[in-house]
Parts: C-alpha cells; sequence; structure tokens
C-alpha cells in the first residue's frame, strides 16, 4: 500500500483527493495552516514516523493582486513552503507532485501553452511559483512531478464558477472580463489525474500541463456557467453578461491575456482521452448544491 502525505484538508483540490482516492493508498493530510505552524524538528518527526512513498502539495498562496502588494507572502507560500518539502522529501527518498500554474506565461504567443514554452510570468504570483519549479527542476528533478494546471474550479473552495454563480443570483447584470482567455479544468480531473500518476504503472517525472481540453474568455465561461445552471435551477433567472476589457477592473496584477495549456503530453503519456471543459462543466454542476455555493471554505 503506498502512503500519501498531502498538504493541504479543504481547498478544492484537496477535497477532490480525498474523495477520489484509491483504495491502494494509504493517505494522510496536513492543513496548510497547521504545516506552516510545525517547526522544522516537528516536520523532521512526520516524515520520518510516516516515511510517505508520495507527498502531494496541493496547497499555494493564491491571492493575485495581493501577492502584487505582499510579495513576501507569496513568496512564503510557493518558493518558501516547496523548499522545505522538498528537503524532507529528499531525507525521507519521497516522490513530491507539486501543483502550478499557468500564471507562469506571460499570454503573448495566442496558442495553447506547451511544456517546452519559455515562461515568463507577468505578476508576483507567477514569479513565486516559477520560482518553485526551477527549485524542484533543479535539486529534485528525478523525484519530482510539477503539474501546471489552470481556472481550477469545483463545489468545493473559492474559485471562479463559484464567484460567478453567486453573482449571478444576486445580481440582474454582471460585468465579466472578455480579453483573459484559458483552460478551464474541473478540480475532479485533476484529482483523478494525480491519483493516477501515483498509484499507476507509468513512471514520470518533470513538468506536465493539465487542463479540460479547450479554451475560452471568461465571459464565455461565465456563459456558458450560467446556461447550464439555470436548466436544474441552479438559478432562478438569467442575469445580462456584459463583456468588458480587463484595465476597467484596474487591478494590481497584471494577468496573462492568453494563458491556455495544451494537455497533449501528460494526456498521451497516461493514455487519457479528451474531454471538452464544457462536458466537464456540465458534470461538475450537477454536484453543486444552494449550500455548496455559498460555502468558500
Amino acid at each position: 500500500m503506498l502512503k500519501v502525505l498531502l498538504l493541504g484538508q479543504s481547498g478544492q483540490l484537496a477535497s477532490e483527493l480525498q474523495l477520489t482516492m484509491p483504495v491502494s493508498i494509504q493517505l494522510k493530510v496536513l492543513s496548510y495552516a497547521g504545516f506552516c505552524i510545525l517547526s522544522d524538528a516537528e516536520l523532521n518527526q512526520i516524515f520520518l514516523r510516516y516515511k510517505p512513498d508520495w507527498v502531494i502539495n496541493a496547497v499555494a498562496y493564491n491571492q493575485v493582486d495581493q501577492a502584487e502588494l505582499s510579495p513576501e507572502l507569496a513568496m512564503a507560500g510557493n518558493f518558501y513552503l516547496v523548499q522545505k518539502l522538498q528537503r524532507f522529501c529528499a531525507l525521507t527518498q519521497s516522490k513530491l507532485l507539486h501543483i502550478s500554474t499557468d500564471y507562469v506565461f506571460d499570454g503573448t504567443q495566442f496558442k495553447p501553452y506547451k511544456e517546452s514554452d519559455r515562461p515568463k510570468p507577468l505578476n508576483h504570483y507567477g514569479n513565486s511559483k516559477l520560482l518553485a519549479e526551477q527549485w524542484l527542476l533543479q535539486q529534485y528533478a528525478e523525484s519530482s512531478v510539477i503539474i501546471r494546471t489552470s481556472w481550477l474550479y469545483s463545489a468545493f473552495g473559492s474559485n471562479f464558477v463559484k464567484t460567478m454563480l453567486q453573482l449571478m443570483q444576486s445580481k440582474v447584470q454582471l460585468q465579466v472580463v472578455q480579453d483573459q482567455i484559458g483552460s478551464p479544468c474541473w478540480a475532479y480531473s485533476l484529482a483523478c489525474v494525480i491519483w493516477q500518476i501515483i498509484a499507476g504503472k507509468t513512471i514520470l517525472a518533470g513538468v506536465y500541463h493539465w487542463a479540460d481540453s479547450g479554451y475560452c474568455s471568461r465571459y464565455e465561461f461565465a456563459a456558458e456557467i450560467q446556461a447550464l445552471a439555470l436548466q436544474p435551477g441552479l438559478l432562478s433567472h438569467k442575469a445580462e453578461l456584459v463583456p468588458v476589457n480587463s484595465e476597467q477592473f484596474n487591478s494590481p496584477a497584471a494577468r496573462p491575456a492568453f494563458s491556455a495549456l495544451d494537455s497533449t503530453l501528460l494526456r498521451a503519456s497516461l493514455s487519457l482521452p479528451e474531454v471538452a471543459w464544457q462536458q466537464q462543466l456540465l458534470q461538475a454542476l450537477q454536484l453543486f448544491t444552494p449550500a455548496s455555493m455559498n460555502n468558500k471554505d
């Protein structure tokens, strides 16, 4: 039985990982807050006592705008934490699966990004995530799997889908950005891929991309969310969606205009079929309830 240490307890990906865990996995979960306040001595004890085969880092400081104002928070949650994890993984010879982001790219090429494309982040959040990637590739390349994902959502945690549903329910008109294009990803989809990497027979290392097939603008994503949510009655009325440009929000952090991910490499490595993001969204919304729409934990 494989022993896995999961960093992150109630976030959307960590929640999906716990729900989809194979029977062949023995899982120990450490909350993000709890991990941060543990001393090196306590961490040393946890790793030596549990001796995980794999460690999954499913947490991040992802407050993109706040990271521009307090970059040290992004560095602490996205880079220094990964450094610490890597050192303890090396101590117990554990493999590390780390989640990264499409925001390591600047969004100027306007075709889905492959793993071989050169990263060039536009903001402190993306830079802190890229530094973690570079550290792992330099210090722990043969025992690390880095998965870049994008526009992650589920019925758990805070995400674009839940935010849109909440706003659509409370407003009659809603402005949505039309000049940011990316690849939505249902966290359930990513969780299944992670378990296939850990529990499967295919040995992987290095950087991979994973998102659901296709891409869209934030506005198109919101329109599809509303259309699908009206059918089962998740929404009581149809709000008017108004497309606007990013500059109208005057956000502290710049976002890539196009950050869609090409998941061909990982899909081929695991022999997985393409599933359109619209189809995944339809399945995901069947698990949403009014209670989950209001729950940000």
